[in-house]
């Protein structure tokens, strides 16, 4: 189980544990851990305690992960403006927001997503901006895939308090090369110096709700932080084209270009521009 993070159960571990099975992960995944069986429940990694009834509830509980401290289990999800929720998958969990899921889940895992989108950026060192954190699986693949520096940017902290109890994010607060900051990305950048940066991964919300970090401004204000030569990630999304039949993409390409990006090549795999600064 993960370091200094409470013991996490899915159904799919609460079903394990009702079956008779003492090795468990309570990490979603990563490791197992021995339980004890015990009178009216189970002893988990810690010392912590669960209850028959909390596992059996659990089990039956599709869609969501909860953490258990000392003798209480909580769903890993809180609310705000918007209800925040961690949902399991085949892999890394993904974090759903009033309902939508902001990873890709269909036919890959989040943290697959992110590799895959790392290895078409291509980093070799050098310093990253990740503009748009999440539970920061780009940040941590960028890091091992050999960035020297990752500043990584959230816009809200509800979604930083997920990913504080997210194993999957551990890196995020233990590794050095991480640099976590709060804020719009859109105004943040502004704090940048001019070439700050080799690569820059540009991981948005879908359009309908930051239509601003699709803009010619802040493309223009990525351009400027970006070294001459610097690659950029642009996940974009397929938003509307199947029903609707609205392609962004075009308006997305004219806006990088007249921001000064070159090489400009969309990706559909991972529905994704990559482009290089000019010089």
């Amino acid at each position: 189980m993960t370091q200094n993070l409470p013991p996490m159960l899915t159904s799919v571990q609460a079903k394990a544990i009702l079956s008779g099975k003492t090795d468990v992960s309570l990490d979603l995944g990563l490791t197992k851990t021995r339980i004890k069986p015990t009178e009216g429940g189970y002893i988990l990694g810690k010392g912590e305690f669960i209850d028959d009834e909390s596992v059996e509830k659990i089990a039956k509980t599709e869609g969501a992960a909860y953490f258990v401290d000392k003798k209480s289990v909580f769903m890993a999800a809180t609310s705000g403006k918007h209800f925040y929720k961690l949902i399991p998958t085949a892999g890394a969990p993904t974090i759903e927001i009033d309902g939508i899921r902001m990873h890709r889940t269909k036919d890959t895992t989040p943290d697959l997503d992110a590799i895959e989108k790392l290895n078409i950026l291509n980093i070799h060192g050098g310093m990253v901006l990740d503009t748009c954190m999440g539970l920061g699986y780009t940040a941590i693949h960028a890091v091992r895939n050999g960035a020297s520096h990752v500043i990584s940017i959230e816009f809200e902290p509800n979604v930083l308090r997920i990913s504080q109890i997210n194993p999957w994010s551990s890196e995020l607060y233990s590794s050095p090369s991480i640099h976590k900051l709060i804020g719009d990305s859109f105004h943040v950048v502004d704090a940048f110096s001019e070439n700050q940066f080799d690569y820059v991964i540009h991981d948005p919300p879908r359009h309908s709700s930051a239509g601003h970090l699709y803009g010619q401004e802040f493309y223009n204000k990525l351009a400027h932080v970006i070294k001459p030569n610097g690659r950029m990630f642009h996940y974009t999304g397929e938003p509307g084209s199947k029903y609707r039949k609205v392609n962004i993409h075009t308006g997305v390409k004219r806006r990088l270009r007249q921001a000064g990006f070159d090489a400009i090549k969309y990706h559909p795999k991972v529905m994704g521009f990559t482009c290089v600064r000019t010089v």
